[in-house]
């Protein structure tokens, strides 16, 4: 995550972004912004890179994934 999160985004920024996923494969695709707290930041590009990393097992259909950026002082 704090990767995703230093490569787009300010580390030092707390947000919240919901993305819509489709999970087949043990992995997610397909993700799509559907809430953003700071949009124009690139706290989305960051939530979908974390999804892309996140396993999903035998879990099939869309899904929605909550990410959360606490953000550091």
């Amino acid at each position: 995550m704090d990767q995703c999160l230093e490569k787009h985004a300010n580390t030092h920024d707390a947000a919240s972004v919901t993305l819509q996923c489709t999970a087949a494969g043990g992995k997610l695709t397909d993700c799509k912004v559907v809430d953003n707290s700071l949009p124009g930041r690139g706290f989305d590009k960051a939530a979908i890179c974390v999804a892309e990393a996140l396993p999903m097992g035998s879990k099939t259909g869309d899904i929605k994934i909550p990410v959360k950026f606490t953000g550091t002082n």
